[in-house]
C-alpha cells in the first residue's frame, strides 16, 4: 500500500540524516578533542525553504566543492555565455540570466548521482534534483505571481512554514529514486502512493513484516527523532545548544547524558546484524 511506502520513505529520510549527520558529528567531536576544528557539514537541512536551500544545508562540503570546481567553471565557459546572450535576446532577460545556471545545475547533480555510485537509481535521483532546481529557477517569476495572487506574502510566518513543508515533500519524493533501486519499482511506488494509499491496509501490512521487536524499535526511533527535532529547532533559532547544556547544573547535565547513553545502548540491541554507517560505503 502507498501508506506503507510513504512511511518507509519518511523512516529512510530520518535514518539517512541520522546516519550521515550523526556520523559527521562524531568525527567533528573527536577532531575537536585533538584541537582540530572541522567545518559544519549539515545545517538543519529539513528546515530548508527550497530544494536549492536544502543542498546548501546538506553535505555542505561536497556541495561547496561542486560549486567551485564544476558549477562556476562550466557556467562561465564561452558556449554557456553565448547561450545566455542568445536567450536574453530571444527569450527575455530572466531566461538569459538563468538558463546557463540551470544547465550547470543539472550537470552538477548528474555528477553528484555518479559520486554516490554508478547505479541507474543514483543517476535518476541526481537528475531529479538538478531538474527540479532548474525548473524552480526558470519558473521564478511565475511563483512570485502565484504568491502575490494568494496573498501568502501578507503572512510571512505562514509562508515560511509552507515553504519548509513543500521542500520536505519535494526532498522525500527524491528519496524514492534513492531508496527504491529499480526504476519500474519507483514508478509503481509513485502509483501506489497517489492511487492506492490504502490507509486501512497499513497496520495489517506492517504486522506481516518479520522484524524482531519492531514496535520497540519504532518507539525508540520516534523518541530519537523528537530529540533531534527539538535540537534542530533551537539551532535554527541560533541557540547554542551544546554551550547551553554545558552551563547547566551537574545533576541535569549528567541525567541527560545517561538518557542519551541508554538510547544509544538500546539502539544497538535492536540494530540489524548488517548494521553500520550507510555513508561508510562512499
Amino acid at each position: 500500500p502507498g501508506s506503507v511506502i510513504v512511511f518507509g520513505i519518511l523512516l529512510y529520510s530520518a535514518q539517512q540524516y541520522g546516519d550521515f549527520s550523526g556520523g559527521i558529528d562524531m568525527v567533528r567531536g573527536v577532531s575537536h578533542l585533538f584541537g582540530v576544528e572541522m567545518k559544519d557539514n549539515f545545517r538543519q537541512p529539513y528546515f530548508s525553504i527550497s530544494l536549492a536551500d536544502f543542498w546548501r544545508r546538506w553535505h555542505i562540503t561536497l556541495g561547496t566543492w561542486m560549486r567551485d570546481y564544476v558549477f562556476y567553471p562550466f557556467a562561465l565557459i564561452k558556449p554557456m555565455h553565448a547561450l545566455g546572450e542568445w536567450a536574453n535576446k530571444h527569450l527575455g532577460r530572466h531566461l538569459g540570466r538563468t538558463l546557463p545556471a540551470c544547465i550547470a545545475n543539472i550537470l552538477v547533480f548528474f555528477l553528484v548521482g555518479l559520486w554516490h555510485g554508478a547505479d541507474a537509481h543514483f543517476i535518476w535521483w541526481g537528475l531529479y534534483n538538478g531538474i527540479v532546481i532548474a525548473l524552480a529557477d526558470l519558473l521564478g517569476p511565475l511563483w512570485e505571481k502565484m504568491n502575490h495572487a494568494t496573498h501568502i506574502e501578507d503572512h510571512p510566518g505562514l509562508q515560511h512554514l509552507w515553504r519548509i513543508i513543500r521542500t520536505f515533500i519535494v526532498v522525500n519524493i527524491g528519496w524514492y529514486f534513492d531508496r527504491i533501486l529499480v526504476f519500474s519499482h519507483v514508478l509503481q511506488g509513485f502509483h501506489n502512493t497517489f492511487f492506492n494509499f490504502n490507509i486501512a491496509g497499513f497496520m495489517p501490512y506492517l504486522n506481516m513484516i518479520h522484524v524482531d521487536n519492531i514496535k520497540i524499535s519504532l518507539i525508540l526511533s520516534i523518541i530519537a527523532c523528537i530529540i533531534v527535532f527539538i535540537v534542530s529547532v533551537l539551532r535554527e533559532r541560533d541557540v547554542d545548544v551544546a554551550g547551553g547544556l554545558l552551563k547547566r547544573n551537574f545533576v541535569l547535565r549528567y541525567a541527560l547524558y545517561v538518557c542519551i547513553g541508554v538510547l544509544i545502548l538500546f539502539s544497538f540491541l535492536f540494530a540489524p546484524s548488517n548494521g553500520g554507517f550507510i555513508y561508510a560505503n562512499f
